[in-house]
């Protein structure tokens, strides 16, 4: 039985949060506002108590000027970015376990950074089709295959591991080897499938290692996951994968990116690192990681 069919077939596939299903609704909505958000963030305790340890931190606030209700928060960070960081908390609590194999909070780091800088690249190219959240999500569950192989095909995920430790070789050319059609992207791009999310995303999931196999439409979503994460993976500030050696000259070339533009994600990448630790480590102290499957 292959793995999309065996993964089909397991009754405890996690959800996505009502929570981060409201928050979801609203920033990618014309309508919605801070009132409304900030409503939605203060009925989870503790996604409100990481928000304002976020906006009170030395990483946002220089002033020293204290702000106690989420409100104020969107007002001193922003209405996308609150958003984007209680989504990320929300998800976090929920999709992540403990394991023999699998850092969970280096993981988490890699792919807040990569939903950050992502949703950043909306600045320099055209995505007609799409808002900024949807590249942050694109960005942020871009590898949430891999957490798919190491919570529901555990022994496939530990060979993947073993091999590339034997053989001195990236985890991406090891699971070629073990699983060379449904790999992660092909996973993670079935869990979006399973959670009903917009086509746009889950193709950027699906195609985040070769954009140029995307459909014409999406082909730019999964171009600015793929630079997201090559990016993040070549410049020293780490991904599980490790590095990407021969770039897809493809991907980058139909983002229409010139140098100065990659100088400046390189800079920005270091920024979206800092930022993720910052939510990350706040995160962990409020709460033990263990998937909360339905």
């Amino acid at each position: 039985m292959n793995f999309l069919q065996r993964l089909s077939d397991i009754k405890g596939l996690p959800t996505l949060p009502k929570i981060a299903l409201r928050i979801r609704e609203i920033i990618a909505s014309d309508t919605g506002n801070a009132s409304i958000l900030a409503r939605i963030i203060e009925q989870d305790p503790s996604i409100a108590s990481n928000i304002l340890k976020v906006a009170n931190s030395t990483f946002y606030s220089t002033s020293g000027n204290k702000i106690t209700s989420i409100k104020l928060a969107i007002t001193r960070i922003g209405f996308n970015e609150i958003g984007h960081i209680a989504m990320a908390v929300s998800l976090i609590k929920n999709f992540s376990s403990k394991s023999n194999v699998l850092d969970y909070k280096y993981f988490w780091k890699h792919s807040l950074a990569t939903g950050f800088l992502t949703s950043n690249i909306y600045e320099s190219v055209d995505f007609s089709f799409a808002n900024r959240h949807s590249l942050f999500l694109a960005g942020l569950f871009h590898d949430i295959g891999i957490l798919v192989l190491d919570q529901f095909f555990h022994d496939e995920f530990e060979r993947i591991i073993e091999l590339a430790l034997k053989e001195e070789i990236s985890y991406l050319e090891a699971e070629k080897i073990i699983i060379p059609t449904e790999n992660h992207a092909v996973l993670g791009s079935a869990l979006l499938e399973f959670w009903n999310l917009d086509l746009a995303i889950i193709s950027a999931i699906r195609y985040h290692h070769n954009p140029e196999k995307a459909p014409d439409s999406f082909r730019s979503i999964a171009s600015a996951a793929y630079l997201a994460e090559y990016i993040l993976c070549n410049s020293c500030l780490g991904s599980f994968e490790g590095q990407i050696s021969n770039g897809n000259k493809k991907a980058l070339q139909y983002l229409k990116l010139t140098p100065d533009n990659i100088d400046n994600y390189l800079r920005l990448a270091e920024y979206e690192v800092e930022r993720s630790d910052l939510v990350l480590t706040l995160e962990s102290q409020n709460s033990t990681f263990q998937l909360r499957a339905v």
